[in-house]
């Protein structure tokens, strides 16, 4: 959000004057009658708002119009077996928003993990020693996101795909801290999935759509 408000001049101005909100892990009924619940969604709130808190805009829990819809995946292990799985959760998401509003802004986001080890909590046993899964890195990491690269990115209302797509990079063994990684195979600046990118297709796509609302 903070992102989005500092790049976007028609974004920060509907913030200010409470014509837009942000909400968190929100349930949406389009107007299909479908419903999804959204990791973030921007749009018009539903109801009375609070004065903007966060980052210059306030937060809500309905909202009237969803006008960006954001879907977050993470792979942390099994990058192989999980491939499948995230590719398709990630198109099943932006073809529901855009049944749901062709003009709507569909987003995502992936979250890969490039440690080489990795603790995670669904393998571990009271009394045991602590169960270390490895990886074969960077080139599970490497393979994400290349096989991500395959979902569709629409450049136009109507078409199929994402509006924006983004991959990001952290090292995270869940024994210590985590941090991000940028360096190859991570997205560079310039690719059409690096963070950059995906933060100005938003901001261009909602200025081209949503300015006079």
């Amino acid at each position: 959000m903070q992102d989005l408000v500092q790049r976007s001049e028609v974004i920060r101005e509907k913030a200010q004057q409470g014509r837009i909100a942000f909400g968190l892990n929100v349930y949406n009924t389009w107007p299909n009658c479908k419903t999804k619940n959204l990791d973030l969604a921007i749009g018009i709130p539903q109801g009375s708002l609070g004065r903007p808190a966060h980052h210059g805009i306030a937060e809500a829990t309905a909202f009237s119009r969803v006008l960006i819809s954001c879907e977050a995946k993470n792979c942390m292990t099994e990058h192989k077996k999980s491939q499948p799985r995230i590719f398709d959760e990630l198109s099943s998401s932006h073809e529901i928003v855009h049944q749901g509003d062709q003009h709507c802004i569909a987003a995502g986001i992936a979250v890969i993990n490039i440690a080489p080890t990795f603790v995670s909590p669904l393998r571990q046993r009271t009394g045991t020693d602590v169960v270390i899964t490895s990886h074969n890195q960077p080139a599970v990491t490497a393979s994400m996101i290349t096989h991500l690269r395959g979902l569709p990115i629409r450049n136009d209302v109507g078409q199929v795909g994402f509006d924006a797509f983004a991959s990001a990079v952290v090292n995270c063994n869940n024994q210590a801290g985590a941090t991000l990684h940028g360096e190859l195979p991570a997205p560079q600046p310039g690719d059409p999935d690096h963070f950059d990118t995906f933060m100005n297709r938003i901001s261009i796509a909602f200025e081209q759509r949503f300015a006079s609302i």
